[in-house]
């Protein structure tokens, strides 16, 4: 009976630990993708990298480039062209209450547990490419940028109830 409740005591401290260490994950992964968002909307609107991390002129283009990537690949499942936002934004469906739109819209996604895994997969190769190409001194001041950024752009990365799903949508269909 010992052996048993050790057993269990342990087993509960390694999911607590592990899933501890999994919000942690997916909130770096959220946090690089408002960095993303934000910096090339920043970039975007102003032609200059506000809070620059450390990107000289020659490697602008490339930076530019590299974020453009990532920012695709965290949202090719909910961005202005893909199926979700789709037949969120198509006429035909105004005839459905607000609430059914979202929600057929919504089911677009792949089920929770994946995009959470995309997300933090593309999470770690942005690092990876990241410290490659520019070196870790630009990750490191990215890491610490992307602690203050801010974008109206989020990650569907949670259960979401009805209005925060018609809320992502309505942010992310434009």
């Amino acid at each position: 009976m010992k052996n048993k409740l050790k057993f269990a005591t342990l087993t509960l401290v390694l999911f607590y630990f592990k899933s501890g260490l999994a919000q942690t994950e997916i909130s770096d992964a959220e946090q690089t993708f408002v960095y993303i968002s934000s910096t090339l909307n920043t970039f975007k609107t102003t032609g200059r990298l506000v809070n620059n991390p450390g990107i000289d002129g020659s490697d602008l283009e490339s930076f530019i480039e590299l974020l453009e990537y990532y920012s695709e690949e965290f949202s090719k499942e909910f961005n202005s062209d893909s199926a979700m936002c789709g037949y969120y934004l198509n006429p035909e469906n105004s005839r459905m209450t607000i609430e059914e739109k979202a929600q057929i819209s919504f089911s677009f996604l792949n089920s929770l547990e994946t995009r959470v895994e995309h997300y933090l997969t593309v999470n770690e190769y942005f690092q990876e490419e990241l410290a490659e190409e520019f070196g870790t001194f630009l990750l490191d001041n990215i890491n610490e940028l992307k602690l203050q950024s801010v974008s109206h752009l989020w990650l569907p990365s949670s259960a979401l109830d009805e209005a925060a799903v018609i809320s992502f949508l309505d942010s992310t269909c434009q």
